[in-house]
């Protein structure tokens, strides 16, 4: 019996960036030191490992902007290292401890690599586009060594997979060279790699994936193709002496109920395999385990059409980016029998409440039973407790009557949760309910009951792992108040997200934000809007330039407190670039936990009115702080001077090369520096103070060998 376990959300994925690094799923999730991490290679320049149970980011590296990663980072157990190649040749080699992929070990090849595969105990393997092999310390030993060309012409790798056979690893890649495919493998024992071709595809279908086991001394190949066939082939590990190029015997192994557009799977067990499918007319992606024994289906899971049908195996869980997150499907596999392949096996149980289904037997052979009459019923002398079953059953019936009940009728439904008090396992009553508005939104663009959504967010049951794609909609919806709260009260918001609530903050209109229920009693104490606009404020100091240079005065230091005084407009000093209710949802954003290394790439994809915008309010914000003397602003959040000179500092390093081309915010960036310099200057005489406290603190202790009468001069300057 094999089964689809628990589902979570290991971490979420960027979206809606524009050109070439627009979100196309990911290149890779490898294994890495420990059985529980892995290794997530986005689609572009990002490398990040994960603690897997812990739901935790151990460490994240990003090439420069302009470079590109062009295959999946793996890790080299031999070594303790890590491997990935950008711009198709660049090889980098790092560890744990090493920050920025800039100054780790860096050597560029003389050929294209196509993937690193790296196994336990063994050094990684490095495949080039044109079929050649070799380990990496042997590579490393001499980086331009000429690396020969093994397939040919026209010929392109499309797939490749390292297996282990007698301790020793076993590699197998497939080409494609339309309308012909071949099968290599490769293993250090022999000089040079076996080639096979596979049978033309006979009912004009494409192939849509591979995947390979070691099973009998064999190489057992597994072929997806469109039509829904699974076939199966055999490749032999032992040398031939055939000089004709042998051709591969196919047989069926799977049918899948329908055809499809796209697809992928994985062998997981000798008699199972995981698929994951895509088609248009189904408007759903499938995730599926297959028992290949018995030809039945074991078990199966849903998605919404954004899963770009990539699918990873690693310890027993499954890998698929969905949507905005990569989603980890926990799965078990027993030894496969008659038994269980129909479900009759002992401890064989459905993933899912909504899976079980109750046959009436004597209905189907036309013999009803009696109804029970009043006097032959039993009256309990208790009450039994409801079961786990029943309360399943009871959020269940909420999911599905909310996706077909009108929307005036959703907040009775969505209050049903609530008056069911005796529901034990209540939050995930509320992230399941919450789930089936959200997909019922996704489906009907027309359907956003805003009420009920708040209502589960005001809950405190929810967190962005439960329901990930709550915030994406809400950001769609330009719903303010709901990504507020969501930011108030969700401890785990990736950074990504976090970047893209900032982004709407920013830019949405004041017409959106006047009729959003925002809190903004205690924010009001200390902002103060502006009558001018945010233009106006920036470049009104401009107009102080002579001949394209500013007059000397201001470069002089002594001078920097009045000439700053002089250039600032009345609004600036006294009025915020942006609005209160605005000032409000940007505070949310600054008070939310992030950390500095998932938070600087994203911030680099702010627009330039935006990152003006911002530094401006963080400005504002300093400067109201300084005024008052004080650490923290009041209000709920309790926004602290750490708080806005940390934002300030990140984004600034994001974007400082386009802030510094960009001419309207030069008289920003000229204030922030003559302000900067004018801390430092009143922090140089704080030290000089605390040099001379100190000093008159040890003079004090010395008084008792003295006289009764005693002049001291003490000099501070």
């Amino acid at each position: 019996m094999a089964a689809l376990c628990e589902e979570f959300t290991l971490c979420g994925l960027p979206t809606g960036i524009e050109g070439r690094r627009q979100q196309i799923g990911l290149q890779g999730v490898e294994e890495a030191e420990e059985q529980d991490t892995v290794l997530v290679t986005d689609s572009d320049r990002t490398v990040t490992l994960y603690k897997v149970s812990d739901l935790k980011p151990l460490g994240t590296w990003a090439v420069k902007q302009g470079q590109h990663i062009t295959c999946p980072a793996v890790y080299n157990h031999i070594s303790g290292e890590y491997v990935l190649v950008h711009d198709d040749k660049v090889l980098r080699v790092w560890k744990d401890d090493d920050v920025s992929l800039d100054k780790v070990f860096k050597a560029t090849l003389s050929a294209d690599v196509y993937g690193v595969h790296s196994l336990p105990d063994t050094e990684p393997i490095v495949l080039f586009q044109g079929g050649a092999l070799t380990y990496l310390d042997d590579l490393l030993a001499n980086p331009q060594q000429e690396i020969k060309t093994i397939v040919t012409e026209d010929e392109k790798i499309t797939w490749s997979e390292a297996l282990v056979y007698d301790g020793k690893p076993v590699l197998i890649f497939i080409t494609e060279k339309h309308p012909d495919w071949f099968v290599y493998t490769w293993r250090p024992v022999f000089s040079a790699c076996q080639r096979w071709r596979l049978p033309p595809v006979i009912d004009g279908s494409k192939v849509l994936d591979f995947s390979a086991r070691i099973k009998n001394k064999m190489v057992s190949l597994a072929i997806l193709y469109s039509s829904g066939h699974v076939r199966q082939s055999e490749v032999s590990l032992t040398p031939s002496d055939q000089e004709i190029e042998p051709e591969l015997t196919v047989s069926p192994l799977l049918q899948l109920p329908d055809p499809v557009d796209s697809g992928s799977l994985i062998i997981l067990h000798d008699s199972y395999i995981a698929t994951l499918t895509s088609c248009a007319a189904q408007q759903k992606d499938r995730l599926c385990i297959w028992n290949t024994s018995f030809q039945t289906l074991q078990d199966c899971k849903e998605y919404s059409q954004k899963t770009w049908t990539q699918l990873w195996s690693h310890d027993s869980k499954l890998y698929i980016p969905h949507a905005n997150s990569l989603l980890v499907v926990r799965y078990t596999c027993e030894p496969s029998c008659l038994a269980s392949a129909l479900g009759k096996g002992k401890g064989t149980h459905t993933s899912a409440p909504e899976a079980v289904s109750v046959i009436n037997w004597e209905t189907l052979t036309g013999k009803t039973a009696p109804p029970k009459s009043a006097a032959t019923r039993r009256t309990p002398r208790a009450k039994k407790p409801p079961s786990k079953s029943d309360e399943q059953n009871s959020y269940v019936e909420i999911v599905s009557d909310i996706q077909t009940a009108p929307e005036s009728q959703i907040p009775s439904l969505v209050q049903r949760v609530w008056f069911n008090t005796e529901l034990s396992h209540f939050q995930i009553a509320i992230s399941n309910v919450t789930q089936g508005l959200v997909t019922r939104c996704k489906r009907e663009p027309t359907f956003y009951p805003q009420t009920s959504i708040i209502k589960l967010i005001e809950s405190g049951m929810l967190s962005y792992s439960l329901c990930p794609d709550l915030m994406t909609l809400c950001l769609e919806k330009q719903d303010v108040q709901a990504l507020k709260l969501c930011l108030d009260r969700f401890t785990d918001v990736p950074e990504a997200v976090l970047c893209l609530c900032l982004k709407a903050f920013l830019s949405v209109d004041e017409e959106v934000l006047g009729k959003a229920m925002i809190e903004t009693n205690t924010a009001a104490s200390y902002i103060q809007e502006s009558e001018l606009p945010v233009e106006a404020m920036e470049l009104e100091p401009a107009t102080i330039m002579q001949n394209g240079f500013s007059p000397p005065a201001l470069e002089e230091d002594s001078s920097d407190a009045q000439m700053l005084h002089k250039m600032a407009p009345k609004a600036e000093i006294g009025g915020s670039p942006v609005s209160l209710r605005r000032a409000v949802l940007l505070n949310s954003i600054l008070t939310s936990p992030f950390s500095e290394t998932f938070l600087l790439p994203p911030l680099k994809d702010l627009s330039s009115e935006q990152v003006v915008l911002l530094l401006s309010y963080l400005n504002y914000l300093y400067k109201k702080c300084n005024e008052n003397f004080a650490l923290k602003l009041p209000g709920e959040e309790r926004l602290s001077v750490t708080q806005i000179l940390d934002w300030m500092n990140l984004v600034l390093d994001a974007n400082f090369t386009v802030l510094v081309l960009l001419p309207k915010a030069k008289p920003l960036i000229r204030n922030l520096q003559k302000f900067v310099r004018s801390q430092m200057k009143f922090f140089s005489e704080l030290n000089k103070i605390e040099g001379s406290l100190t000093e008159l603190q040890n003079t004090q202790m010395g008084r008792q060998s003295r006289g009764r009468y005693s002049i001291e001069v003490l000099e501070l300057y």
